[in-house]
C-alpha cells in the first residue's frame, strides 16, 4: 500500500473515531527510538536466524508487509486491534480472569468464614488464658515438690546418717564411762544390765556405721539408690 491505509481498506477492524492518523516523521526516522541504532547483522546465516525466531515467535508481526506495519505505527486503534488478538495476549487475559475470579472466590469463602473464625479466636484466647493459669500451677507445684524433696535428698540423708552414728558411738562411750566411774560396788544384775544395754549400742553403731560407709561409696559413685540410709533397718 503506498497511500494512507483508510477504513475501508481496514474495515475488518472496524476502526473507530479514535482511528485518526498519526503524525510520524519521514520514513528513514519511524523505527522506534530504541531502535534507531540498531544494525542489521553483516552475516546472511544470522539474519536468517532472526527471522526464523521472528516467524516463530512472533508470526502475526512476521507475516505483515512493512506497509502493513507502517500501518500499525499509524493508527492506535488498529495497533490495540493487532494486539489483543495475539494469542499470548489472550491467554494472559484468560489467566487474569480466572485468577480474578479465583480471588473474589476465595474473598468471599473468608467473609462467609469471619464469624466462625472470630468465635474460634476467642476460644482459643480462653484456652490461653487457662493454660497460662495451669502452667503457673504447675510451677507452683513444683516449686513445692523440690521444698519437699530438700530434706531427703541424699547429701542431707547420709549426713543425718552420719551424725546418728556418731551420736549412737558418744552414747555408748558415755554409758560405758558412767558406768565404771561409779563409786558404789557393782552388783551382778546391774553389770548384766550395763554389758546387754552397751552390747546393743554397739551393734547398733557398727551397723549403722558399715551402712553409712556404705551409703558412702555409693554416694561418691553415683549410685545411692537402694542403699538403706535408715537406722531403724
Amino acid at each position: 500500500m503506498s497511500s494512507p491505509t483508510n477504513a475501508a481498506v481496514l474495515s475488518e477492524f472496524e476502526p473507530t473515531e479514535r482511528g485518526t492518523p498519526v503524525g510520524l516523521p519521514p520514513y528513514e526516522t519511524r523505527v522506534p527510538e530504541p531502535m534507531n541504532n540498531y544494525n542489521l547483522p553483516s552475516s546472511p546465516r544470522l539474519i536468517a536466524e532472526k527471522v526464523q525466531r521472528l516467524g516463530e515467535q512472533f508470526p502475526t508481526f512476521a507475516n505483515k508487509s512493512a506497509d502493513d506495519l507502517e500501518d500499525l505505527l499509524r493508527f492506535e486503534d488498529l495497533f490495540q486491534a493487532h494486539i489483543d488478538g495475539l494469542e499470548q495476549v489472550q491467554l494472559m487475559r484468560t489467566l487474569e480472569y480466572e485468577l480474578r475470579e479465583e480471588n473474589e472466590r476465595l474473598a468471599e469463602v473468608n467473609l462467609s468464614s469471619e464469624d466462625e473464625l472470630r468465635k474460634m479466636r476467642d476460644s482459643v484466647a480462653e484456652l490461653q488464658m487457662f493454660a497460662s493459669s495451669l502452667t503457673s500451677r504447675l510451677y507452683e507445684l513444683v516449686q513445692e515438690h523440690l521444698d519437699l524433696q530438700k530434706p531427703y535428698s541424699p547429701m542431707l540423708l547420709l549426713q543425718r546418717l552420719r551424725d546418728e552414728v556418731k551420736a549412737l558411738d558418744e552414747q555408748a562411750e558415755t554409758s560405758a564411762r558412767a558406768f565404771m566411774a561409779g563409786d558404789a560396788p557393782i552388783e551382778s544384775g546391774e553389770c548384766e544390765d550395763f554389758v546387754r544395754t552397751y552390747k546393743q549400742l554397739r551393734l547398733r553403731y557398727h551397723s549403722s556405721e558399715a551402712r553409712c560407709r556404705l551409703a558412702d561409696a555409693a554416694y561418691r559413685s553415683g549410685s545411692l539408690s537402694g542403699v538403706p540410709l535408715s537406722l531403724d533397718r
